[in-house]
């Protein structure tokens, strides 16, 4: 397995260096170096903004891929990423795996003015000594590499030289190892140590885990503008990137589409789908969410039992099952029980619930899911109706008051949901069509957007308007300025 062969060769040469560096002489060499740079400060957002911030590497191979960019210039690179934005800069130091050197590190942190995290396999206090005397500012710690007494320990060394960690997990027992470590920063790495495979949804598994006040990185796995914008999803703090930044022929114009789709592109959510042409229409245009009716009045209703046979017919459940980065599901209720939603839930593996009755935030606070909460636009007092929901929802979607529950079809007070949006990561639905999409979006600019009727004709899912739909958000997103909005 990798992570014991790694780990083996890391002991093997540790051995080694503390022969020709005896501890004491590099505990003079690590009090010798300047004060750290903050590298906690560097992942929070700026006053007054919530942004995802980048993590950028210097990765010449790794064990799964090979060799990525054998011959790269660590300083000339480090320059780039620090032009083009990068909060931060990650510099492999292990030598055999990923063709790393402790004079990467050090080159990289006399030519940057941002924080350098050293990343290598660290077991040993010895090697947080190395850190500091090499000019890291922070340092990463594998939970899968460390029984939790040694991360304590490990932790405990780092800050008391001025560093900090980025915590490594990989599973829900190690995320909550990390959080009762006292990790501040947590990374979930979405490859495997041992098997190197992908799970590109681990993150959204452990969000709910990490608590609120720590900051979330992504690593592995991030390569596209949608792989971005689905960490935005996830209301995540920072992503690590290595691979696609170092393989990239434009490095500049990879960290922009990367920031763009974390910072920047809207969300789009597809609701009310009840057909398998439908869809696989939204998967392949790149929908984000897909929302399934499960209000028995609604036109748009779907038995539990449909709705397997929906996902499978379209191709969703065999993509998902692949390892795919397949849209999340929401299922859509309202004035249901929590236990039945809850169930239900479950059994049909939705990620998200919408709630479009008259529920409290007190019952919105009784479901397993994360929750997005319909609150129409009427007049003022929507603004305190969805603040009112805010603390216990995941996101707050404004719509067009009706006579009955659901969608009207009928825009609403584009300005007033704008003074909301200004305050909250809403979902903004309502009436929106391909034609006037691009306009809601550059009114309210919201997280993300809904649509359900907007796409059909003769009353169903329109494959066409979908993809138009779709098409005009992208499209429109790019014309935003920075909203640098990942959630509440």
């Amino acid at each position: 397995m990798f992570l014991e062969q790694i780990l083996a060769r890391t002991r093997l040469d540790l051995t080694e260096r503390q022969r020709l560096l005896p501890l004491e002489r590099l505990r003079e060499r690590a009090a010798a170096q300047p004060p750290a740079r903050d590298f906690v400060a560097a992942l929070q957002p700026e006053p007054g903004a919530r942004g995802l911030r980048l993590i950028a590497e210097i990765k010449r191979a790794s064990p799964s891929k090979g060799a990525l960019a054998p011959d790269l210039d660590p300083v000339v690179l480090a320059r780039t990423y620090e032009a083009a934005g990068a909060a931060a800069i990650s510099v492999l130091t292990e030598p055999h795996f990923f063709l790393g050197a402790p004079e990467h590190l050090s080159a990289v942190k006399a030519a940057v003015g941002l924080p350098v995290l050293r990343k290598d396999f660290i077991v040993d206090e010895y090697q947080v000594y190395e850190a500091r005397a090499w000019g890291a500012d922070a340092l990463l710690l594998i939970c899968a590499a460390l029984r939790e007494e040694e991360l304590r320990r490990l932790l405990t060394l780092t800050r008391q030289l001025g560093m900090e960690a980025l915590v490594e997990v990989h599973s829900a027992a190690e995320a909550q190892m990390a959080v009762a470590a006292g990790a501040r920063v947590i990374g979930v790495n979405s490859r495997d140590l041992v098997t190197f495979s992908m799970n590109p949804f681990l993150i959204r598994e452990l969000r709910q885990l990490i608590p609120a006040d720590r900051i979330l990185v992504a690593e592995s796995g991030i390569h596209t503008e949608a792989d971005a914008r689905r960490l935005r999803r996830y209301d995540v703090q920072a992503m690590l990137v290595g691979e696609s930044l170092v393989k990239a022929g434009d490095v500049r114009g990879q960290i922009s589409r990367l920031l763009r789709g974390a910072n920047q592109a809207v969300q789009v959510k597809i609701c009310g789908l009840r057909h398998s042409e439908a869809l696989r229409a939204a998967l392949e245009s790149g929908a984000d969410l897909l929302g399934l009716m499960f209000y028995p009045q609604s036109k748009r209703y779907l038995a539990p039992q449909q709705a397997r046979q929906v996902l499978s017919a379209s191709g969703y459940l065999a993509l998902a099952e692949q390892g795919q980065a397949v849209p999340d599901l929401v299922g859509v209720f309202v004035n249901e029980e929590s236990q039945r939603i809850n169930e239900l839930a479950a059994e049909l593996g939705l990620h998200f619930v919408q709630l479009h009755g008259s529920e409290t935030p007190e019952f919105c606070a009784r479901i397993e899911r994360p929750v997005i909460k319909a609150v129409p636009i009427r007049d003022q007092e929507a603004r305190a109706e969805a603040l009112r929901y805010a603390p216990v929802t995941w996101r707050v979607l404004l719509d067009t008051p009706s006579s009955g529950y659901g969608g009207s079809g009928q825009v609403h007070d584009w300005k007033l949901a704008r003074s909301i949006a200004a305050e909250l990561p809403v979902l903004l639905a309502g009436g929106l069509t391909p034609a006037n999409v691009a306009e809601a979006i550059a009114t309210v600019q919201p997280w993300g957007v809904d649509v359900s009727s907007g796409v059909e004709s003769n009353g169903e899912k329109d494959p066409q308007k979908v993809r138009s739909f779709i098409e005009a958000v992208r499209q429109s997103s790019e014309q935003l300025p920075n909203l640098q909005v990942i959630g509440h």
